[in-house]
């Protein structure tokens, strides 16, 4: 009897081993602002949220209070995305600080390409924000798609480039917002990743922002990632900021 007990534990602990090594290792589109060209696997579902502080040199600040990201493998090669953000504003002015709520974006990234070798991974998400979901104060007044070409380019086992182009709609007019963004991820080590991002918003009327964002993951476990990360606009160096900080679950 002793040998049966023993036997099964024995069967009981490869299960579980074998179910850990099964298990697939989060992958996690925040933080930065570019995303990659990672899909979630088939019917897993993973939850990326965080909070940020906006700080201006005109003494105003924003809190994101929660910025949260639902993320469901869908398909092999598909995933569909459901966001939003709440917002607490005007922090540090005169006039009483407001909350808000972003409208909710719903999206679908699909894989088109998987990289091999020096042959790039090539991955395309549209999105939409519905005007009819959030704060009043924030809903645009049309709907507002982008549609991003996102790419991802493996040096090595530890340093990878991203690219992204993509168009993107304010809601208030029918001229788009260009962003071109390019990243280099560099794993420090088996847990702990950084990055460094340049991005750019080219828009047709209203002046051009450039943009540049650095930080570090850390690989909790195979389900949990931690971030931490700063924005910075080039042309205004010191005088405007973003911090963030953030964690990620893959729930199932």
């Amino acid at each position: 009897m002793r040998n049966i007990f023993i036997i099964i534990a024995l069967l009981l602990s490869y299960g579980i081993c074998q179910a850990q090594d099964e298990m697939p290792v989060i992958s996690a589109d925040r933080p930065g602002a570019l995303t990659g060209t990672d899909i979630m696997p088939q019917f897993k579902l993973q939850w990326e949220t965080g909070m940020s502080v906006e700080l201006d040199s005109d003494a105003s600040h924003t809190i994101t209070l929660n910025s949260s990201l639902l993320r469901f493998g869908l398909f092999e090669r598909a995933e569909v995305r459901i966001g939003t953000d709440f917002l607490l504003s005007n922090i540090g002015k005169a006039m009483e600080p407001s909350f808000d709520m972003a409208p909710i974006s719903i999206g679908l990234k699909t894989m088109l390409h998987e990289g091999s070798g020096i042959i790039p991974s090539i991955a395309f998400l549209a999105e939409m924000r519905a005007p009819h979901f959030g704060m009043k104060v924030l809903l645009p007044a049309h709907l507002t798609p982008s549609f991003h070409l996102l790419i991802d380019h493996t040096l090595n086992d530890r340093l990878s480039l991203g690219y992204n182009i993509g168009a993107e709609w304010d809601g208030g007019t029918a001229i788009p917002t260009t962003l071109l963004g390019m990243g280099v991820y560099y794993d420090l080590s088996e847990k702990i990743g950084s990055f460094v991002e340049a991005y750019n918003y080219l828009h047709p009327v209203e002046n051009n922002q450039y943009l540049a964002e650095f930080g570090f993951t850390w690989l909790l476990s195979r389900r949990v990632q931690l971030d931490i990360a700063a924005d910075l606009d080039l042309q205004n160096l010191g005088k405007y900021c973003i911090l963030s900080f953030g964690f990620s679950w893959l729930i199932n």
